[in-house]
């Protein structure tokens, strides 16, 4: 009694997997044509499934194979027209004008109902096109519903089933690709670990063209560049990264900017950096910033009096930037730049600021050379 208990739910569940499939088979596009009990056929339209086209006749089973090899051209065409409209919008409308969409949702709005536009313009035109191609084949027509049939066509059922097994391939490579090889961007920073520069390069410029709005490809691709010695080539990636980036990586791909200026000895042009930043910067706390890098900069290079200004100005701007200038911080730090002008007296002055302040001990290190960062974490 079990055994046969077990026999009927075995056969039920495999009667229910095989009706499932069916159901999916006669409302999938791969059911193209039916046939029905006066002798008519009915052709499924190539973008609207519940459409048919009804003809007075019973197609033959030459007529019905010479459809099925049509109509996958027709789908084709409808496919790649589809296909290149998106690559277009993307790459030549969306991705070149990204600020534009990040103003507001009325961009984008826009935008989708364009694509809803163009989409049904396609659409419209490849069922012109498969309503000719009808008539000039199989003579005139009827419009009518398409009727969902029991009969199941062996040919084409054989051809979803093998449509199927391709999908479910398909998912099961990418599923398994990025198991085994992980995030795309994770395997770029692999590559850089193993010191395989080249072949980053390779990975994050084949990204860069798939996302090119993405700061993280050019930032990687940068430093990549950077260990194969084309400098030139990692500042304008950093440049571009930095445009590009809007979060806490933004000031991270700026300053690497500056360490390959730095260690070039491209002095002026790095000036030339801090000064467009300061110029363009979006407020005083932004700008309050870029200045005290340009002066730890500065200091760096030797311009102790050019430094010096900026610390004095930063220093009064801390009255009312507390947040982002720590005002014992800007002391010890101009504190470095007099004992290198040799002012010990107002140096020594800035240094007991500092202590009536309460300055803790860890912050009391030499002003920052220029350093290389990848992913936040310092290299060089």
């Amino acid at each position: 009694m079990i055994l046969y208990t077990q026999e009927v739910k075995f056969y039920k569940n495999k009667m229910a997997r095989v009706h499932i499939l069916k159901w999916l088979y006669k409302h999938s596009p791969v059911n193209f044509y039916s046939i029905t009990e006066e002798g008519e056929t009915i052709i499924k339209s190539i973008n609207n499934t519940s459409v048919g086209y009804k003809f007075n006749q019973e197609f033959s089973s030459s007529q019905i194979d010479k459809l099925r090899k049509d109509i996958k051209w027709f789908k084709r065409l409808s496919t790649i027209a589809v296909l290149l409209v998106y690559v277009c919008l993307i790459y030549c409308v969306i991705f070149p004008n990204y600020n534009f969409f990040a103003k507001g949702y009325e961009k984008i709005v826009l935008v989708f109902f364009i694509i809803v536009l163009l989409m049904v313009g396609i659409s419209l035109c490849n069922s012109k096109l498969f309503e000719k191609y009808l008539i000039s084949n199989y003579g005139e027509y009827e419009k009518t519903h398409f009727p969902s049939s029991n009969s199941i066509e062996n040919q084409s059922y054989k051809d979803f089933k093998l449509e199927l097994v391709k999908i479910s391939i398909l998912v099961v490579i990418l599923i398994g690709g990025y198991l085994w090889l992980g995030s795309p961007y994770e395997a770029s920073l692999n590559l850089i670990s193993r010191g395989k520069y080249e072949d980053a390069i390779k990975m994050t410029t084949l990204l860069s063209k798939v996302i090119p709005t993405d700061a993280k490809w050019y930032s990687l691709r940068a430093y990549a560049r950077l260990n194969t010695e084309d400098y030139e080539g990692a500042i304008e990636d950093y440049d571009r990264a930095y445009l590009l980036e809007s979060d806490d990586y933004k000031m991270m791909n700026f300053d690497n900017k500056i360490y390959i200026r730095y260690q070039l000895q491209q002095y002026q042009e790095a000036l030339d950096d801090f000064d467009k930043e300061i110029k363009n910067a979006k407020d005083d706390f932004d700008r309050d910033s870029f200045m005290w890098d340009k002066a730890q900069f500065l200091y760096n290079i030797e311009h102790y009096k050019d430094a010096l200004k900026i610390y004095n100005r930063l220093i009064i701007n801390s009255e009312k930037d507390n947040i982002y200038l720590i005002k014992s911080r800007l002391y010890f730090e101009r504190a470095q730049v007099y004992q290198k002008l040799g002012k010990e007296e107002l140096a020594q002055e800035d240094m007991d600021k500092v202590m009536n302040l309460n300055l803790g001990s860890t912050f009391q290190n030499p002003i920052p050379v220029p350093t290389l960062l990848l992913n936040n974490g310092i290299l060089k």
